[in-house]
């Protein structure tokens, strides 16, 4: 790879766990609404003042 070459992008995923769980949210960081996690297809609701 060169200086030059175009590098993709990858961004890491929320993380949040869902109480109680072993799930973390499998959404962009920063999104809006409830968590969700795309294997289960579980999700829950957002609780204010969580950091990632």
């Amino acid at each position: 790879m060169t200086d030059e070459t175009p590098r993709p992008h990858i961004s890491a995923p929320c993380w949040i766990e869902r109480p109680a769980d072993v799930l973390r949210c499998t959404e962009p960081p920063g999104h809006d609404g409830d968590h969700y996690h795309c294997y289960s297809r579980t999700q829950w609701p957002s609780q204010a003042g969580e950091t990632q």
